[in-house]
């Protein structure tokens, strides 16, 4: 049975850049990171060319995704704020995060 699935480069390639970008990284260290060329990483996330298996789940790996996240479904704008603040407060201090956490939870409670 053949399913509907139509593998859109330009859709995925979207998706990448916007996880790369979340994760405040260039091309270069996406590159760099996958052992692939600049070259490749900008085709990708153009959307000009595909990818092999192995690389999908290198970039993958480096952007701490999933293949599922990249081929299937369409990114919110907010999951990639998500990934940026789950990043930084799995980056920062335990004071500073528990300074944030408590911050955002004032916040939340008063909206």
């Amino acid at each position: 049975m053949m399913s509907d699935f139509v593998y859109d480069k330009a859709a995925v390639g979207s998706r990448i850049r916007q996880k790369r970008l979340a994760m405040h990284m260039t091309q270069e260290k996406v590159a760099e990171k996958t052992e692939k060329s600049i070259r490749l990483i900008t085709e990708i996330e153009r959307g000009t060319v595909g990818m092999s298996i192995e690389t999908l789940l290198c970039i993958c790996e480096v952007l701490k995704t999933t293949p599922n996240d990249l081929l299937l479904s369409e990114a919110k704008p907010s999951d990639s704020e998500l990934d940026w603040l789950i990043e930084a407060l799995s980056n920062a201090s335990d004071h500073v995060r528990s300074s944030a956490i408590d911050i955002l939870r004032s916040y939340l409670r008063s909206t």
